[in-house]
């Protein structure tokens, strides 16, 4: 299992390895394949763990425009978290692109049981993640939980699991206190939508106000992440 943050000098590097040679892929519901991109119905109490900070220099909803808004002076001086949960690193490429271009800190989302490859082979219906999926109860157990209190905008990360986001972060918005917040959420996939993903995870936190939604396709370049980032009206 990798760190759960970054340092700024191993996160620097790992941003600019990955905004070089950025390479997303993701999975669909129909493809009889190991997923790309993955909770059980355990609970349990995690620790809360604080994100490193980290900077850097990088730069809606699906429907935004991805045309640069002029950030108020509120948003200018808001404290950003960029919180990720990926399997195989597509999604953490983008997050960590995100977190670098809004001077944002990192958080990575792990599983306290992180998942094997078996466990995410979208050809055998009796896999764990298949029925995580298909039980909406189920709330995977954190390696961590971070403490949201001094961030005024939380940007969420993960793949797309049978159009919807892994059911572990429906146990971060039930564990973390995020009332009165600005949400963004972002995904990587290979064909699925982000929409059914954001009705379900809107409705888990109506508290908060979600100010964006966006899929990013397979290859998806620094420009395109730099421009939804942007679109948000953030910095």
């Amino acid at each position: 299992m990798e760190e759960t943050t970054l340092t700024r000098r191993r996160f620097v590097a790992a941003s600019a390895a990955a905004i070089g040679g950025l390479t997303l892929s993701g999975c669909s519901r129909n493809e009889g394949r190991r997923a790309t991109e993955a909770g059980r119905s355990e609970t349990g109490s995690s620790a809360v763990e604080s994100p490193v900070s980290t900077t850097g220099t990088l730069g809606s909803t699906e429907t935004g425009s991805g045309e640069r808004k002029g950030a108020s002076s509120e948003n200018a001086m808001a404290k950003v978290l960029v919180a990720c949960f990926s399997a195989t690193g597509n999604t953490r490429a983008v997050a960590e692109a995100l977190a670098a271009h809004l001077d944002a800190d990192y958080f990575e989302i792990e599983p306290a049981d992180p998942y094997t490859a078996d466990d995410l082979d979208y050809g055998d219906e009796t896999t764990r993640a298949t029925a995580e999926q298909n039980d909406t109860a189920a709330r995977p157990t954190l390696a961590s939980i971070p403490d949201l209190s001094p961030y005024d905008i939380v940007l969420l990360g993960h793949p797309i699991w049978w159009g919807k986001a892994p059911r572990l972060i429906c146990t971060l918005l039930e564990s973390a206190d995020v009332s009165g917040k600005k949400l963004a959420e972002f995904c990587t996939s290979g064909s699925s939508g982000v929409e059914e993903a954001s009705v379900e995870l809107e409705g888990m936190a109506p508290a908060a106000k979600w100010i964006g939604a966006k899929r990013l396709p397979a290859g998806a370049s620094e420009g395109e992440i730099a421009a939804w980032a942007d679109s948000l009206g953030i910095r």
